[in-house]
């Protein structure tokens, strides 16, 4: 298999990578350089990373490498897995390279950019060509087929992943006291109420404004961290008592998450944007701590359908928080997210469902 992503470089990606290199002889291509950050090589020893200069790598939409695409052309695989939307340049070119492989598509397209009606031609070929569709979630499907894309070759949604080895728990007193550590303003948050967080973009389609007056408004400490896209945003969780940390990283982010009683994703949708899967829900259930989660996008199929409330809706999400003040209601709901994301949600698994999809389709299914 030769997999082709523009964050192929990111190092938050290559436990995926991993678990596929477990079941494919797994080559990944990317740009050396992607919207403004620089990726070095690495030596796994389940897959191979190559990085290559690239052209206008500042979007998805438009980077294109010249290496990376002779290099499929050298080394034709058997399987072609393309992780980039299908309007995209990388993605025609690619499918114009499918010779005898596989050629599988993964999309989280959200709107009919680009698509001009259907009269984007790029576009065409990429669909004439997949033979395997992966969308994001259920809604991403929809947009797939309104955008020409072949029912047939779309199956179930696929959704992110999440590794077991980079999110575990730590016992909640102990990442407390971690967690202080490292940021002593996060102590102000541990006042022996219920103590609900979030990590992500600290930006308005988040809508964590009205999470934190939902919290408020319930009685539950607040806790989040992030980098800053809105000022006013932060300034109005602040005003509702909420503890703002700053963006953490791959191994600090597992402490915060095992330092909550609950994890909150609550997600406005824009005309422009939706929340394609919501992975830090399943990040925040695998370090024990369980998630809510407003009814957008692919969140829903994360944390199911019993954690689930409309955006926006303050006073649902309040009475949300005040029944999980309950220890035992929450593990609950804690031990049922765990079952559901393991089999669903973890590289491991889906590893396997893209093994099982390419198989079919090879063995002329």
């Amino acid at each position: 298999m030769i997999l082709v992503w523009h964050e192929a470089g990111n190092k938050l990606y290559h436990d995926r990578f991993r678990e596929l290199g477990k079941l494919f002889d797994l080559t990944v291509l990317g740009p050396e350089i992607f919207a403004g950050k620089t990726y070095a090589p690495v030596t796994e020893e389940n897959f191979k990373l190559l990085l290559f200069p690239s052209l206008a790598h500042g979007h998805w939409l438009t980077y294109v490498s010249a290496g990376m695409l002779s290099y499929i052309r050298a080394h034709p695989p058997q399987v072609l897995y393309i992780h980039e939307e299908p309007h995209s340049l990388t993605a025609f070119l690619a499918a114009c390279l499918k010779r005898q492989s596989t050629f599988v598509l993964e999309s989280s397209a959200i709107n009919m950019k680009g698509n001009f009606s259907g009269a984007n031609l790029m576009e065409r070929v990429v669909y004439a060509r997949a033979d395997i569709i992966f969308p994001k979630n259920t809604e991403v499907a929809g947009v797939l087929r309104a955008r020409g894309a072949r029912p047939e070759r779309i199956v179930a949604p696929l959704g992110n992943g999440v590794s077991l080895q980079s999110f575990s728990p730590t016992p909640k007193e102990e990442a407390r006291a971690r967690l202080a550590a490292l940021f002593p303003d996060a102590a102000q948050a541990f006042t022996g109420k219920l103590l609900a967080g979030y990590a992500g973009r600290i930006w308005r389609p988040k809508g964590l404004e009205y999470f934190a007056r939902a919290a408020a408004s319930a009685d539950a400490s607040l806790l989040l961290c992030g980098p800053v896209s809105d000022p006013d945003v932060a300034d109005a969780v602040r005003a509702s008592g909420g503890v703002l940390l700053p963006a953490l990283n791959k191994e600090q982010l597992p402490i915060f998450y095992s330092a909550l009683d609950l994890f909150v994703l609550p997600s406005v949708p824009t005309p422009n944007w939706r929340e394609q899967f919501g992975r830090v829900c399943a990040e925040a259930v695998f370090c024990g701590t369980p998630a809510l989660g407003s009814n957008v996008g692919g969140i829903p199929g994360v944390v199911g359908a019993e954690a689930i409330f409309e955006p926006g809706d303050e006073a649902g999400l309040a009475a949300r928080i005040a029944t999980l003040k309950d220890a035992s209601t929450r593990q609950a709901l804690l031990d049922a997210q765990l079952r559901h994301i393991e089999d669903n949600f973890s590289w491991t698994s889906i590893a396997r469902r893209i093994a099982t999809e390419t198989q079919r389709v090879a063995n002329g299914g």
